[in-house]
């Protein structure tokens, strides 16, 4: 009986050795949340109109003249995606933007929330901004925003919680 005891400790020993293994070496930590791949996916819409900034179809403007700069004035990274309009079959370009978080400047966001403003440059001479809020936090493996907020013109546009990323609709005026 003793042995029989021993082998199922052991065997149990085995089993949570494992199990914490796998969540550091491509278990359950692969594709782990990571501020360090944080974005904003955003939906342009014309306000007057209501007509997608950047549709398929006439687009009010260019989906390659869209520009987006971080608080420091470096140009950041915009991936584009055709997306559906379902009601109309229609079909528009959201773009995304990131990284949010730079390891280099936001290190106190795991302490407190930090708020960054992000330029817009629709074309040369359009210009908007708008401002993200993160608070972020370690998890087992990786770390996420514990609050992430996007602001427009002073209003909130969405607010999210324990995530690295956001869709958003933003509408120009």
């Amino acid at each position: 009986m003793k042995s029989l005891y021993h082998l199922a400790s052991i065997l149990l020993i085995t089993i949570v050795l494992i199990c914490g293994v796998s969540c550091i070496k491509g278990g359950r930590c692969e594709g782990a949340l990571n501020v360090n791949q944080s974005e904003i996916v955003v939906t342009f819409k014309d306000q007057a109109t209501g007509k997608y900034l950047y549709s398929e179809v006439n687009p009010l403007y260019n989906k390659d003249s869209l520009e987006v700069f971080d608080p420091s004035g470096n140009a950041l990274v915009i991936l584009r995606v055709l997306r559906v309009n379902p009601g109309t079959l229609s079909k528009y370009w959201d773009l995304s933007f990131g990284n949010l978080y730079n390891q280099t400047t936001d290190a106190n966001s795991f302490n407190a929330e930090i708020c960054k403003g992000y330029i817009l440059k629709y074309k040369y001479n359009v210009i908007d901004t708008i401002k993200v809020c993160f608070k972020a936090k370690n998890t087992k493996c990786g770390s996420k925003f514990e609050t992430l907020k996007v602001y427009h013109r002073g209003a909130t546009i969405r607010m999210g919680t324990n995530t690295t990323g956001m869709q958003v609709t933003v509408i120009k005026n």
